[in-house]
């Protein structure tokens, strides 16, 4: 997030080695130019790199370097059709490469469906699935096209969890957390107080909106993780790799042979910026982080 957009306060805050004045009220930390910057004007918590925030859709990163696991594991293959893999005559036909883009048509929520809060803390994508109304899942005009759909990353949760017989938490868990030493990353609570846009203090239904987000938003962070999480190249092969170029998150600089990974994450709690830039040989060259509440 580019907060020389934002509107502010009274007081001069250091935010990126820029100075700007905020009159809205914010929890954040910055990670940029190898520096960390904190401002906090809604309590009196202390904030620094270990700060959690619910990080969103930055969560569908996790699930897409998690199939080009089982990909790399020769437990699936991403350029087959989700039925070869999952039951479901509505779905059968939609490549999986296709869901991970965003093109396979299927809408952003199921009917009934919607974000905000949840009267269920759910366990597992695959519990979430299962309580979904099979009908009118795909939208055939916008197939091929790229329509953000937070449904077709539940169904990539429950195509994990089918193929390694565990949640999906537990999967990302033992296959991306511990392999890069990333210890406050999960499913659990934040360890700072969180707020909605009303400035209130999240209540535990608004909490549980992550469990309903699953494998396309629930996942909760801090900066000194997602550091570490920029290293996630080291867990890919180079055919792994050279699949992810072809992932809506990667992306060539215009001006240079580097590569940038990005995507922002948004929930209840939560707003959130991850960028990386690599060269060429999947060095990291630089590391930008926004997180905040409201």
């Amino acid at each position: 997030m580019d907060f020389k957009n934002l509107v502010l306060l009274s007081t001069n805050n250091q935010i990126g080695g820029k100075t700007k004045i905020f009159e809205k009220k914010f929890k954040m930390v910055e990670f940029v130019d190898k520096k960390i910057y904190v401002l906090n004007n809604m309590d009196n918590e202390k904030l620094d790199d270990l700060s959690e925030f619910p990080i969103g859709s930055i969560t569908k990163v996790f699930t897409i370097i998690s199939l080009l696991i089982l990909n790399q594991n020769k437990q699936i293959d991403i350029n087959n059709k989700i039925g070869k893999y999952i039951d479901n005559d509505h779905i059968k036909n939609l490549k999986i490469i296709d869901i991970i883009n965003h093109k396979s048509g299927l809408k952003n929520y199921w009917n009934g469906a919607s974000y905000g809060s949840s009267k269920i803390k759910y366990k597992s994508a695959t519990e979430i699935y299962n309580k979904w109304n099979d009908n009118n899942l795909i939208d055939t005009k916008t197939k091929g096209t790229q329509v953000y759909s937070n449904m077709g990353f539940h169904i990539l949760g429950v195509l994990i969890e089918k193929i390694s017989n565990m949640t999906y938490s537990d999967f990302v868990k033992n296959n991306i957390l511990i392999p890069l030493n990333m210890t406050s990353t999960g499913i659990e609570d934040c360890n700072i107080t969180l707020y909605d846009y009303k400035l209130k203090k999240l209540n535990k239904y608004q909490k549980w909106e992550r469990s309903f987000a699953s494998s396309a938003g629930e996942l909760k962070s801090c900066i000194a993780d997602l550091i570490k999480f920029s290293k996630f190249p080291s867990l890919l092969n180079k055919n792994s790799l050279n699949l992810l170029s072809t992932i809506y998150i990667y992306r060539k600089n215009d001006s240079s042979d580097e590569i940038i990974i990005s995507h922002g994450g948004g929930i209840t709690g939560g707003q959130n910026e991850f960028q990386v830039t690599y060269k060429n040989n999947w060095k990291i060259k630089d590391i930008h982080i926004t997180m905040h509440t409201v």
